[in-house]
């Protein structure tokens, strides 16, 4: 017979390590899935803003038609405003060059991110993706949400509503700007946001000076996770035939 002491920190560790890297892959995975579909502001799917082969010029950061973005756009270009429309011009108002008025190439219809995939066409800006913060001082500073220009719901990123929760009734909302932004959107749409974002996953926001917190389906499968990686512990552990004394060390006896 043979007597062998060894530790049981160890064993501990390797199972921690394998349940956490099984928590980082899971949460990756899911990261990936709940993140491949953007949403607009009812909370479906988010529509194309510039439509193909309608004369209308290729909108969207990325050029892809949507309004959707990388990490390195700073001005969030979420809003889809038909800056063809009556009412007060979005770039005379906002104080810019009037590249509203421009052309650029078409949206012919393929979806692609390349700004140089077009066929040398070019095509009146229609339906445009704006920056959210800019659409706010637009509101702002054209009088309110009557005196702009139409808005396409359908295609406008549920991010912009979210955002402008998140700031409503805090102190950065000066003069109520994000406020009225947030109310525009609801009141041209049709949608109440409190709703609508509750029942959308990875938002946390402010409503109307409230403090409402909204745990999605990523808090819930994180604490899925973390319960099955418990349980995965657990069950390793009883299957060990080990027994501790009182200097917790492991007794193994190998014939």
């Amino acid at each position: 017979n043979k007597l062998i002491l060894s530790s049981p920190f160890p064993t501990y560790v390797t199972i921690m390590m394998k349940s956490t890297e099984f928590v980082f892959i899971f949460l990756c995975l899911f990261k990936i899935t709940t993140g491949s579909q953007y949403q607009n502001v009812f909370g479906n799917e988010l529509q194309s803003c510039s439509q193909s082969n309608s004369n209308m010029a290729l909108t969207g950061y990325t050029r892809s038609g949507s309004c959707v973005d990388y990490n390195d756009d700073a001005g969030s270009h979420h809003i889809c405003i038909d800056i063809s429309s009556t009412d007060q011009n979005f770039c005379t108002v906002t104080g810019q060059s009037d590249w509203c008025s421009s052309s650029m190439p078409c949206d012919n219809g393929d979806n692609s991110s390349s700004y140089n995939d077009d066929d040398g066409n070019l095509c009146p800006l229609v339906n445009w993706c704006v920056c959210q913060w800019a659409f706010a001082s637009y509101i702002q500073s054209a009088g309110g949400c009557d005196y702009i220009q139409n808005i396409e719901c359908e295609a406008i990123n549920i991010q912009s509503m979210a955002a402008y929760a998140a700031l409503a009734g805090t102190s950065k909302d000066q003069n109520g700007k994000y406020t009225n932004a947030l109310k525009c959107i609801e009141e041209r749409c049709s949608v109440d946001s409190y709703s609508v974002l509750a029942q959308s996953s990875l938002f946390n926001h402010r409503s109307r000076g409230e403090n409402k917190n909204y745990f999605g389906t990523e808090i819930i499968f994180i604490s899925m996770v973390i319960v099955f990686s418990f349980l995965i512990f657990m069950a390793r552990r009883k299957s060990n035939e080990v027994r501790f004394d009182k200097n917790f060390y492991i007794f193994h006896r190998f014939f």
